[in-house]
């Protein structure tokens, strides 16, 4: 008879997270080409820093699963969604990471009661990273609400230009 592993509820949490942050991650590298190509190169590298943060998450979480004698579930949680517009794409990332810091909050706490104090911390040192995420997206859509989505987007363009010709 095999025995059960007693950390198999943190598994199943940290696989659910990896197939999270690769889904967000894929999201993120999405906006980053689709900005990039609209001449957005500011944000373009914004997403792609993101995206390669969250490859970061995934490589953490990952790990921990092979330490808890685990297999890691690598496939994304959902689809990559075609959102083109720049606010859309701001609000969208903003819902991803505001969920992301739920789920990380209630599982921190659950972990915690299951006496997994690494996963719990693992938890909570992502959340405290995903909270950054999400203040930079608000950030930003902040920023084009100010100064309107036109100006906004025309000053994103003007620094690839001028970034090209020097």
């Amino acid at each position: 008879m095999e025995q059960q592993n007693k950390y198999a509820k943190s598994i199943e949490r940290l696989n659910e997270a990896v197939r999270m942050e690769i889904a967000t991650s894929l999201q993120y590298m999405y906006f980053h080409v689709r900005f990039e190509d609209a001449g957005y190169e500011y944000l373009a590298k914004l997403m792609k820093r993101t995206s390669i943060a969250e490859m970061r998450h995934i490589e953490e979480l990952s790990e921990r699963i092979m330490y808890l004698q685990g297999d890691v579930d690598m496939n994304p949680i959902e689809p990559t969604r075609a959102i083109h517009g720049v606010s859309d794409a701001l609000r969208f990332a903003m819902t991803i990471e505001q969920n992301t810091i739920d789920k990380y909050n209630e599982w921190s706490r659950l972990c915690s009661a299951e006496d997994d104090t690494v996963t719990h911390r693992i938890f909570q040192n992502l959340t405290v990273q995903e909270e950054e995420h999400l203040d930079m997206f608000r950030t930003e859509l902040q920023n084009m609400e100010d100064y309107g989505e036109q100006q906004y987007l025309a000053l994103q363009s003007i620094a690839h230009s001028k970034e090209i010709v020097e």
